[in-house]
C-alpha cells in the first residue's frame, strides 16, 4: 500500500549568506547533491567539490514521518538539532526545525562551513501556499539578439538583466529554440562550440548564475530544468 503523509519543505541556505531557497517536499523522496540536473535539490556553487555529485543524501517520507538518509558520502551528512551537531548514520527521523548540514568548504584554519537545509513539516497547508498569479503578474523573458540584451518582462515593466558573454550565447540559443527543451549537449556546443575540456558541471553553474540574476525578481523559474535531459527558457509569447 502506498504510504500517505503530508508534504514538508526545506529552506536551503548556502555558506556565503545568499538568499535562501524554499523547496517543497511533495513526493515521497528527494535527493540532494552538487548537480541540479542529477538531483531534486542541487547545492551550488561548490568550488572545492566537497558535495557528492548525485545522491549525497536523501529526504524520504514513510507515512507521516520524514527521514534524512546519508548516501555514503565521503564527507558525511550532519544534523543540527538545537545546539548539537551530529553526523547522520543510516536513516534518521526528522523533527520540526531540524537542520540538515552538508559540508561546503573548509578554510585554511580548518573552519568548516555548511550548506544548511532547514526542515519544516506540513508545508502543504493553505496558509503557506502562494496565491495564483494573475495574467498581469505573469513574467517572461525576451532575448534581443541584435542588441545582445536579455529582458525580463514582469507586471507590465521591463528589466534589463546583465549577464556575461557565455550566458549570452546560452540564452540566445535557448530563446531561438523556445519553447522546446534544449539538451545538455546542444547547449554546451552553443556556448563553447568545439572547445575541449568543458563539462556539464560548468553548464549547470552557468544556469545557476542566470537564475541568481533573476532571483531578485522572483523569476528564476523562467529557466526550467528537465532532470538529466536539459533546460527550457520561458519566453514571451510561448
Amino acid at each position: 500500500m502506498e504510504s500517505r503523509g503530508r508534504a514538508a519543505e526545506v529552506v536551503v541556505s548556502g555558506p556565503d549568506g545568499d538568499e535562501p531557497d524554499t523547496v517543497i517536499l511533495a513526493g515521497a523522496r528527494a535527493t540532494v547533491g552538487r548537480l541540479p540536473e542529477l538531483n531534486d535539490i542541487g547545492l551550488q556553487p561548490d568550488p572545492q567539490r566537497i558535495v557528492t555529485r548525485a545522491g549525497h543524501c536523501t529526504f524520504e517520507r514513510d507515512g507521516s514521518v520524514w527521514f534524512v538518509v546519508d548516501g555514503g558520502s565521503v564527507n558525511g551528512t550532519f544534523l543540527r538539532r538545537g545546539a548539537e551537531l551530529q553526523r547522520v548514520n543510516g536513516r534518521t527521523a526528522l523533527r520540526e526545525g531540524d537542520v540538515v548540514c552538508v559540508l561546503a568548504a573548509v578554510d585554511e584554519a580548518g573552519e568548516r562551513r555548511f550548506f544548511e537545509l532547514a526542515f519544516h513539516a506540513a508545508a502543504d497547508s493553505q496558509a503557506t501556499r502562494a496565491a495564483p498569479l494573475s495574467a498581469a503578474d505573469e513574467a517572461c523573458l525576451r532575448y534581443e539578439a541584435a542588441e545582445a540584451r536579455l529582458v525580463l518582462v514582469q507586471r507590465g515593466e521591463t528589466h534589463d538583466i546583465a549577464i556575461r558573454a557565455q550566458a549570452h550565447r546560452l540564452v540566445r540559443h535557448m530563446a531561438e529554440r523556445a519553447p522546446a527543451l534544449c539538451t545538455h549537449d546542444e547547449l554546451m556546443h552553443a556556448v563553447w562550440e568545439d572547445e575541449p575540456l568543458h563539462s556539464r558541471e560548468e553548464l549547470a553553474k552557468l544556469v545557476w548564475e542566470l537564475r541568481k540574476k533573476l532571483e531578485p525578481f522572483g523569476a528564476e523559474h523562467l529557466i526550467e530544468n528537465e532532470r538529466r535531459l536539459g533546460y527550457r527558457l520561458r519566453t514571451c509569447g510561448d
